[in-house]
Formats: structure tokens, C-alpha cells, sequence
């Protein structure tokens, strides 16, 4: 594979490319890194890539990658993937790309339009799905453990548009998390992490929401903490909040479960437990090597024994085991359905989502999530 974007100084390069590789499912062999070509050479040379191989641009990688390599990853800000992603399903190339796909539904229809043009391959990166307990959870939710699901809570409180640095100074990210379109940067970044995950563990389809959507921290221009309910079908009901200005998280990534017969809790910062409580209010704690787990124990999630925590970029890693099936039946000429990979359907539902979100939180009022082609 080639990345296009995901620089060793970038947010995500570096997990990336310790992920892909982390099983030998996949090469990293080339790529156009940053549009800066002393960041882009420097990347090369820490990711163990002759330089020679670096492409000052997407069209040079095209010209010179296309026809050599198996997919190309898209690791670049949100904002350029559209005319990046239908660039590679142009040319025949499969595309891995960072979540989130786009930034509104009509790009993502054109993207869905070239994919149908094309017969293409589109994969899209929703990494916490990867943690082996939630999909452990996800089992249990389809083996009917819980009995119905009535409710979910699921949050994502970070901190970093409130906190100061070391020098009494704000901390500054990219320039382009500062930028907010109709669907507000932080959605796209957080908010579709969330609806992702209830999908995940349902199967369930989001019908209706309200929300609200706040600045509170140091850049005025920017939506940063977003409260919503949403309903899905199934008479499920899902209380959903992200932030970027709630001090004291990192990443405080924690999902709630309730449904007729039981619960389940499990936090991001000790993803290898869920704490289930059965319907007489009993509470044990499970992990990878407890009695009658049938997903979080398989061999492929047991890089190291029971005991030694697996965590984020394992999580990433798991995904793209999935994707390298996904995509090597994909070029078999087989179907290409998996459970645990996503692709522009649930690409496409999560930006609707999102859009909705940000038409309640404008209008003061419930917003339909939009259906249909």
C-alpha cells in the first residue's frame, strides 16, 4: 500500500503505519506524505522507505503507484477527501480512508456514485470498532444476553480546546480543526466515532435527534461540545455528548449499555474489561480470558498473553486484518461483505447523522435523520 497524507509529524501517520503492519497483512512501499517535500522526504526515511519513492503529489502517485500497489490510504484532513478519494476510484485504485469519509452526504453520494461507476473497493476507518472487548460486547448484544436494547450512553470528553500549555499559552491544533463547515469539525472527528459504535453493537438504523451544540473554549470560532438524544429504530434510545473543552480527559471514551435483562460499561482508558450487571443488579468484571467469551479470546487478538493490556494501535491493527480480507476478496472477484469492515453505506448513514445533528442544534428543535439514495 501507499499513504497519501499521514506524515511522521502528523496526528495520525505514525499509528497508521505501525498498524498496517503490525500483522505483515500489509507493505507500506510509497507515498506522498505531506505537500512539504522536506516533511515528505523525512517521512520516508522514518518509515524505513528509500526516498526515492516518495511522489511529490497525488498524481505523481497515481502515475507511478496505481498499477504496483494493492490500495491507498487517505490520512489527510476531512475537507480534501472527497476530490482525493474519487481521484484513486478513478483510477481503479481500492481506498482505505480515515474516518471521517467526508465532510456532508452529498459528497459522500459521489463517492458512492463512483464506486458503482467503477466496481471499486472503499474502506473506512472506524478504528475503536477494532477493541476486541467491544466486539466482544457486540456478541453478546446479538446472542440476546441483554434481551432487548433500550438504551445507550456513549460519550467522548477531551480537553484540548480548553487546556493551557506549559507557558500559560492555549494549545493550538491543526489549522483545519479550526474551521467549522455546516456539519462542525468536532462532529466529524468525534460525533461520528459515537454514532459508529451504537451501529456497531445494534445493527440499529437512527431515525431522529436533538441536540445543542456550544463554544466554550479558547477559539470562538469553532463548535467544540456537542449534547445530543438520538433515536434509533427499535425504540432505542441513545444519549450521545462529545467535547473538546471538558478539562480533565484525554480522551474519555466510555459506552453504557442497557437493555431488558442486563447492562455492560466499557471505558477506553481500560479497554481490556466490561463490567456486565445481570437483571437482579449483580456486577462482575470479564475480560479476554474469562469463561464463556467467544470473540475477545480468538488467537488473533492474543499478540501477547491475557494480562498485558492490548490498546489503541492493536485496535487500528485488528481493523486493517479485517480490511486485508475484505480487500483481498475484493480483488478475487468474491463479495467483499464483512462484519467489522465499513464502507460507504455506513460511511454515508454517519454523515446524516451528523448533518441532523447540526440542523437541531440550529433549528432548537428534533431533526429526522435522512434516509434513502
Amino acid at each position: 500500500m501507499a499513504f497519501l497524507g499521514g506524515a511522521y509529524n502528523s496526528a495520525v501517520g505514525r499509528v497508521h503505519r505501525v498498524a498496517v503492519e503490525m500483522d505483515q497483512r500489509f507493505q507500506l512501499v510509497g507515498g506522498c506524505f505531506s505537500r512539504h517535500p522536506e516533511a515528505n522526504r523525512d517521512s520516508a526515511i522514518q518509515y524505513g522507505l528509500d526516498p526515492a519513492q516518495v511522489s511529490a503529489s497525488l498524481d505523481e502517485l497515481l502515475d507511478r503507484q496505481a498499477g504496483q500497489i494493492d490500495a491507498l490510504v487517505v490520512l489527510t484532513p476531512t475537507n480534501q477527501h472527497e476530490t482525493q478519494v474519487l481521484r484513486c476510484l478513478g483510477a481503479g485504485l481500492p481506498v482505505i480512508c480515515e474516518k471521517a469519509l467526508a465532510t456532508s452526504s452529498a459528497e459522500a453520494l459521489a463517492i458512492q456514485r463512483q464506486l458503482a461507476d467503477h466496481g471499486g473497493f472503499l474502506a473506512v476507518t472506524y478504528n475503536y470498532t477494532g477493541y476486541p472487548m467491544l466486539r466482544e460486547l457486540r456478541q453478546m448484544v446479538a446472542d440476546g444476553r441483554f434481551g432487548k436494547i433500550e438504551q445507550i450512553h456513549v460519550e467522548m470528553p477531551q480537553d484540548g480546546f480548553a487546556r493551557f500549555g506549559n507557558d500559560g499559552s492555549p494549545l493550538v491544533p491543526q489549522a483545519w480543526r479550526l474551521r467549522d463547515g455546516r456539519v462542525p469539525t468536532i462532529s466529524l472527528d468525534l460525533g461520528v466515532h459515537l454514532h459508529m459504535m451504537v451501529r456497531f453493537l445494534t445493527d440499529e438504523t437512527p431515525v431522529e435527534v436533538v441536540a445543542t451544540s456550544n463554544t466554550y473554549g479558547n477559539f470562538g470560532q469553532v463548535v467544540d461540545n456537542v449534547s445530543c438524544l438520538a433515536r434509533y429504530t427499535n425504540n432505542l434510545n441513545c444519549n450521545i455528548w462529545y467535547s473538546k473543552t471538558a478539562l480533565g480527559y484525554r480522551n474519555g471514551l466510555k459506552l453504557r449499555l442497557f437493555g431488558e435483562q442486563g447492562a455492560a460499561e466499557w471505558v477506553q482508558e481500560n479497554p481490556e474489561y466490561l463490567t456486565l450487571t445481570d437483571h437482579y443488579g449483580t456486577k462482575s468484571v470479564v475480560d479476554r480470558a474469562s469463561r464463556d467469551i467467544k470473540v475477545a479470546n480468538q488467537g488473533r487478538y492474543a499478540r501477547f498473553k491475557v494480562g498485558h493490556p492490548a490498546g489503541f494501535v492493536e485496535a487500528f491493527a485488528n481493523y486493517y486484518c479485517d480490511t486485508a480480507d475484505a480487500l483481498a476478496a475484493h480483488l478475487a472477484g468474491q463479495s467483499v461483505a464483512g462484519e467489522y469492515v465499513f464502507g460507504i453505506e455506513d460511511a454515508l448513514q454517519g454523515l446524516r447523522v451528523l448533518e441532523a445533528i447540526a440542523d437541531s442544534s440550529a433549528n432548537r428543535c428534533w431533526a429526522t435523520v435522512e434516509t434513502g439514495a
